[in-house]
C-alpha cells in the first residue's frame, strides 16, 4: 500500500513538472521531447571495434551469468527508458513506426530500402566469400559502387532462408528497430566477375586467396530456377563504420551516449515477443551490429542494428534433436535437464513427438499448435529477454497488434517466393502465432491504447482504442467496458456516464468540464474491461490536465489490478 502511494506521488510530481507545457498537449502521440531520447549527440573519439566470440558468449549466458545473477540476488525491475505514455522514445536503438504512426502495407514491403534495388543487369564483382556453413555466400560490389552480402538458401529447405532473411528485416524495421535493406535477387552466373584481391574463408576459418572453385561451391548449394538463374538474398552494406556487435547487457564504456544498461532497455527486453512470433531463436549478440555514423568534422555517434534473420520461420539443423527443440528449449537447457533428472525423463516435452507441417522440411517444425508464447526459448539465454516484465512484453504485443494480415502478406511479398504454397503456409502460421501471443500478453495488461481527447457540441470525450478488437483476437459482442474518473484535490472516484463507440474500434467516455480558474485541474480516468470477456484485470489509467481550453492527456499507466490510484 505504501509502495503504491509512493509511486503515485512520484508520478504526480513528474506530471506537474510538465504543467508549463500542458497547453501544447492535445492528443496521443504528444509532446516531442517525450518521444525522443537525445542519445545521438556527436563526439570525437570513435569507439574501438568489439569482437564477440560465439563460444564465450554462449557459455557466459548459459552458465556463468545465471550463476552470478543468482549469487548477487539481482531481481529485474522495470525498464528504464519508458516515457510517461508507457512507450519507448526514438533513439539510436529504436524508431517508432507502425506502433505509433501506423504504416501502409506498401511501407512494410519497402522496409529499410530507400534506393533502387540491386539490378541483375549490371556486373557484380565478387570481393570475398564464405563458401561453407548453413547459408554460404559472398560479398559483391555492384557497378554503382554499392556493396552487398549475398546469401544462398542451401538445398535442404528450398526458399525458406532467403524468405526469412528478407521478411524478418521488414518486420523488425516496421516494429521500430534499425535493420538493413535485405532483398531477394535472381541473377545469371554470367554477371559475376572476381576482384584481383578477392579472399575466401576456408573450413578452418583462415583467410586465403579466393578461386572460382569457392564460387562454384556456393552456387552448388543454392536454389536454381528453371531458366538457370540463381536465387539469393542480398543485404546492402550499412552506411558507416562497423564497430562490431552490441551486447544485451551492460554499457559500452567508449560510447558517452550509452547511459542505460542494455538489459534494462524496453526495446531489447520486448524483443522477446517479436522473436517468439517469427521463431527468431538466434537472437544473440553476434547477430547485431553497432555502426559509427559520421556526422562530419571528425564527430559522430553510434547506431545499433539487428542483422541476420535467416534462422526464422523454421530453420532445420543437421542434428534432428536440436531442430525439434528450437524455440522450446535452449541448446543447453539446465532447468529442463535438472527436471528430467529428478523425474527420470517422464515429463512430456513439446519436442518429444514433433510433426512436420504441410510443407515438410521446407518449414521444419515452425507451426502454431505447439507454440506457447510464455514458454518460448531462444538458442541460449538472452540477458535482456530474461529481465522482460509483463509491461515490456505487452508493449511489444501492442506493436504486433498493428500488423494486419495485409501488412504480413506485404512483408512476405518482398521475399519474391516462387513457391506460392510456402508463402501461403508461412502467412497462415504467422497469423496463428500472432493470435496466440496477443491473447496471452493482453490477458495480463490492458490492450487499450492511444488515448485521445475529442471535442464535441456536448463537451469533450476521452477515447481509446481496443487493440484486441482491432487485431481480431476479441469481438465487440460480450465485451463490456466501464470508465472510472478520479477528480478533485482528493481524486475522489466517480463512474463516468455510459461509454460511447462513435466509430470503429474506439471506446469513449464523456469528461466533465474543468474547474473554473487559471490552474490545471488534475484528473485520472481508468478504462476497464470486464474480466469475464478474457481481458486484462487492470485498467488503462489515463492522466489528464483539465484546463480552461480543454482536457490534455499527459500520461498513462497499465496497472496489474483494478485498484484505485494509490490503492
Amino acid at each position: 500500500m505504501a509502495f503504491e502511494r509512493t509511486r503515485l506521488l512520484l508520478l504526480l510530481a513528474s506530471l506537474w513538472a510538465l504543467s508549463s507545457c500542458a497547453s501544447e498537449l492535445r492528443r496521443f502521440p504528444l509532446r516531442e521531447p517525450l518521444w525522443k531520447d537525445d542519445d545521438q549527440a556527436t563526439f570525437e573519439a570513435m569507439p574501438e571495434e568489439y569482437y564477440s566470440p560465439f563460444g564465450w558468449d554462449a557459455a557466459d549466458q548459459t552458465i556463468f551469468r545465471p550463476i552470478s545473477r543468482f549469487l548477487a540476488v539481482d531481481p529485474a525491475g522495470e525498464a528504464e527508458n519508458v516515457n510517461a505514455f508507457d512507450e519507448v522514445p526514438d533513439s539510436s536503438w529504436f524508431q517508432n513506426r507502425i506502433g505509433r504512426f501506423g504504416m501502409t502495407p506498401e511501407e512494410v514491403w519497402r522496409g529499410a530500402c530507400d534506393g533502387p534495388p540491386l539490378s541483375p543487369d549490371m556486373i557484380w564483382t565478387i570481393k570475398d566469400a564464405k563458401p561453407d556453413g548453413a547459408n554460404p555466400g559472398f560479398v559483391i560490389k555492384a557497378a554503382d559502387g554499392r556493396r552487398y552480402l549475398l546469401k544462398f538458401d542451401g538445398t535442404r529447405q528450398g526458399e525458406r532462408a532467403s524468405t526469412a532473411d528478407v521478411f524478418g528485416s521488414r518486420i523488425y524495421h516496421a516494429a521500430g528497430y534499425h535493420a538493413p535493406c535485405n532483398q531477394v535477387v535472381f541473377f545469371d552466373r554470367s554477371i559475376l566477375v572476381m576482384a584481383d584481391d578477392a579472399e575466401s574463408e576456408n573450413a578452418q576459418g583462415e583467410t586465403v586467396p579466393m578461386t572460382w572453385d569457392d564460387v562454384e561451391r556456393v552456387l552448388s548449394k543454392s536454389v536454381v530456377l528453371e531458366d538457370g538463374r540463381y536465387r539469393a538474398s542480398a543485404s546492402l552494406y550499412l552506411p558507416g563504420r562497423p564497430l562490431g556487435p552490441f551486447t544485451y547487457q551492460g554499457l559500452r564504456d567508449d560510447d558517452p551516449n550509452d547511459a542505460i544498461p542494455h538489459e534494462d532497455r524496453r526495446e531489447l527486453r520486448g524483443g522477446y515477443v517479436l522473436a517468439s512470433w517469427l521463431n527468431h531463436f538466434d537472437t544473440r549478440e553476434q547477430n547485431t551490429l553497432d555502426i559509427w555514423v559520421d556526422a562530419g568534422e571528425g564527430r559522430g555517434y553510434v547506431r545499433h542494428y539487428y542483422l541476420d534473420f535467416g534462422d526464422c520461420l523454421g530453420s532445420m539443423w543437421n542434428y534432428e534433436g536440436i531442430s525439434r527443440r528450437l524455440g522450446h528449449a535452449y541448446y543447453l537447457d539446465i532447468p529442463y535437464a535438472v527436471e528430467d533428472a529428478f523425474t527420470l525423463g517422464l515429463v512430456r516435452r513439446p519436442w518429444d513427438a514433433p510433426r512436420l507441417g504441410p510443407m515438410g522440411m521446407k518449414l521444419g517444425y515452425f507451426g502454431v499448435e505447439r507454440f506457447v508464447p510464455e514458454d518460448y526459448r531462444t538458442g541460449y539465454p538472452n540477458p535482456a529477454f530474461g529481465r522482460a516484465s509483463e509491461l515490456d512484453k505487452a508493449w511489444m504485443a501492442r506493436i504486433i497488434a498493428e500488423f494486419s494480415e495485409a501488412h504480413v502478406a506485404a512483408g512476405l511479398r518482398a521475399a519474391r517466393n516462387t513457391d506460392e504454397a510456402l508463402r501461403k503456409e508461412v502467412l497462415r502460421i504467422l497469423m496463428g502465432r500472432r493470435a496466440k501471443l496477443l491473447s496471452r500478453w493482453f490477458s495480463k495488461r490492458s490492450p487499450l491504447s492511444h488515448p485521445e481527447v475529442v471535442g464535441g457540441a456536448e463537451g469533450e470525450l476521452l477515447c481509446v482504442r481496443d487493440l484486441a478488437i482491432a487485431s481480431g483476437v476479441a469481438r465487440w459482442s460480450g465485451r463490456r467496458y466501464a470508465a472510472r474518473g478520479h477528480f478533485g484535490e482528493d481524486l475522489a472516484p466517480r463512474w463516468l456516464p455510459r461509454l460511447q463507440r462513435p466509430d470503429g474500434e474506439r471506446i469513449c467516455a464523456r469528461l466533465p468540464p474543468a474547474s473554473a480558474g487559471a490552474g490545471a485541474d488534475y484528473r485520472i480516468v481508468d478504462f476497464l474491461i470486464a474480466p469475464d470477456s478474457g481481458a486484462a484485470p487492470g485498467p488503462l489509467r489515463v492522466h489528464l490536465y483539465g484546463l480552461a481550453q480543454g482536457n490534455r492527456v499527459v500520461g498513462l499507466e497499465r496497472p496489474e489490478r483494478a485498484l484505485p490510484p494509490g490503492g
